[in-house]
């Protein structure tokens, strides 16, 4: 039952004051309208694949989709009858952060035309389906806010998962940069009276909302004092832009604040339970608040360990979606730790605990590794919970949210120091008698890590399941999508530098498969563009494992019939050899 319960996220309010959002009611999720709060929800062009709202243009609901998890994602427009016209034809290409122009006739996106390795900024034209080209970039691009004319836009250029490029492009190809001496800065917006938001982590070890002088870009005229502990994640003004909704991670949970931008002053929204924004792989922070067209009322995707992701308005807190009442109980609740780590490094965590007695523990290890493990709902850890098993979460070096010292710790050749962290902590669990056993479990980078601790210290550990990720850095680098290989190098390492290549090799689990000794279950999805399903299918050969691989998923197992299957299976494994 965990498995299949739902989640609505991705709100977009209506013009006639319903809204629009994301479900997976169906067990993949689809777009759905509401006429009002806790309404009988009713599906849009309904398909047999992920099907997300985007926003309200003048010809209809902005939709996106792909296909098996993919993530080559489509665009569409819903017609009054219900069908899909579709805007995109290049099947092969990526149309991604599709953003809707003041005007709501165009859409500005960024597009590998043919699946090519760099992304082109375009604008495409909703009547006639022409994309108008606006640069064309080299390496990872993606759209931000249009200027409120329509004739310019901030976009952003990735490097790394923790070093972005803003910058202002105009429709002639001319680009200014913002705060070009800045390590990170994205989120940039516009405000009232020509104003500029943003998020950067300039003069910082954390991301800090500032101010910009919009004539130069290059310098901030204000920070605004948010009390924040740790990063701004996402930042959404209204529609006159004299406000916006803020949010702050604040560690184990999000603090979501209404700042007043004129004065400064910030008001914390309490009005729902500790918690955090919706999250996952393919859509951002930002994508899950929105201002209805009156600027009175927000709606938030929230989620909190023990409910599934619901929108509700604020800053009522009513809730509008019941996707999560199939939710089982609330279960127990994480407790944020530290622990010491080999070099005496203290590495945080949560601590799910079903009771007082040592019981045998999951290690959690979360992906990215630019990522940190929060107080969200994960439908697999709540199913090893009532199935009586403990779990920890570590966020070992190289996660985000706790300052650009921490995460640059497993930069390169530090890489394996992570792993000593995933490893100290099982041997904490058991110095301080919380576990009987231990199990290695995690997804993308936290299947390298899954894969990695049984390497370092194979005695450590009584169980692994290994979800989609890498086994060999060489052969994930030669087998990724190209357009995410420069971004991987800068933090994993590039495997065409020798002095790299050798770390690389000597990081990569599969070279070193003789010291697996851990019984070990492999899951992956053959339409995975991150980390090939290669990955799974060389390591479950090396190592004898069972390997489940899903023709009709990607990067994770989403969709509810498969989630059954692998995690139910992984499961049926772990009890049988940590009980």
């Amino acid at each position: 039952m965990y498995l299949t319960v739902s989640r609505a996220h991705l709100p977009v309010p209506r013009p006639d004051a319903g809204l629009w959002f994301a479900c997976d009611l169906p067990g993949h999720s689809q777009t759905y309208s509401l006429q009002a709060a806790a309404g009988w929800p009713i599906r849009l062009a309904p398909g047999l694949d992920r099907r997300l709202p985007v926003g309200v243009t003048a010809h209809g609901l902005l939709l996106r989709d792909d296909r098996g998890g993919n993530e080559t994602w489509q665009l569409g427009l819903v017609l009054p009858d219900g069908q899909v016209r579709r805007l995109t034809t290049d099947t092969r290409a990526i149309h991604q952060s599709p953003t809707v122009s003041p005007d709501a006739t165009k859409v500005g996106l960024a597009h590998n035309p043919g699946g090519q390795v760099d992304f082109v900024l375009v604008a495409l034209d909703l009547p006639t389906g022409r994309l108008d080209s606006w640069l064309e970039g080299q390496g990872m691009w993606s759209w931000g806010a249009w200027r409120p004319d329509g004739e310019a836009a901030f976009v952003q250029h990735t490097l790394s998962p923790t070093r972005w490029e803003s910058y202002l492009l105009n429709q002639g190809g001319e680009l200014r940069s913002v705060l070009p001496s800045a390590r990170r800065v994205g989120g940039t917006r516009w405000i009232s009276d020509g104003g500029v938001l943003a998020i950067t982590d300039l003069g910082s070890e954390f991301l800090r909302l500032v101010e910009i002088d919009p004539e130069g870009l290059h310098r901030v005229t204000r920070v605004f004092d948010l009390g924040e502990v740790a990063d701004v994640e996402a930042v959404v003004p209204s529609h006159l832009g004299d406000r916006a909704l803020v949010v702050v991670n604040e560690g184990m949970h999000d603090g979501l604040f209404l700042l007043d931008i004129a004065s400064g002053s910030a008001t914390r929204m309490d009005a729902l339970a500790p918690g955090v924004i919706a999250s996952d792989n393919v859509t951002t922070a930002a994508s899950q608040v929105a201002w209805a067209d009156d600027d009175r009322r927000m709606f938030v995707a929230w989620e909190t360990s023990a409910t599934p992701s619901d929108v509700y308005e604020l800053p009522s807190g009513r809730r509008w979606t019941l996707a999560g009442d199939g939710a089982l109980g609330e279960g127990p609740e994480p407790r944020e730790i530290r622990y010491p780590s080999f070099d005496g490094l203290q590495v945080p965590g949560l601590h799910y605990r079903v009771d007082g007695r040592p019981r045998p523990t999951i290690v959690w290890f979360h992906g990215g590794p630019e990522a940190q493990f929060r107080a969200g709902y994960n439908p697999i850890i709540r199913m090893l919970l009532a199935a009586g098993f403990d779990v920890l979460a570590p966020n070992v070096r190289g996660s985000t949210g706790y300052g650009v010292r921490y995460f640059s710790l497993d930069d390169k050749e530090l890489r394996w120091d992570s792993v000593r962290d995933g490893c100290e902590a099982a041997r904490w669990l058991k110095r301080e008698g919380y576990a009987t056993k231990t199990a290695a479990m995690g997804g993308s980078y936290g299947g390298f890590m899954t894969l990695a601790v049984l390497v370092e210290d194979p005695d450590l550990w009584d169980a692994a399941v290994d979800t989609v990720g890498i086994a060999d850095w060489h052969t994930f680098f030669a087998n990724t999508s190209g357009w995410r290989r420069a971004q991987r190098a800068a933090e994993y390492g590039d495997p065409a530098v020798p002095a790299e290549a050798e770390f690389l090799a000597n990081f990569s689990p599969l070279r070193r498969v003789e010291a697996i000794r851990t019984p070990l279950l492999v899951i992956h999805g053959r339409n995975d563009v991150r980390v090939p399903v290669t990955e799974a299918e060389q390591i479950a050969r090396a190592t004898g494992a069972r390997a489940l691989i899903f023709d009709n998923e990607g990067h994770g197992i989403v969709k509810h019939g498969n989630r059954v299957r692998a995690y139910g299976t992984a499961l049926e494994f772990l009890t049988e050899r940590l009980a």
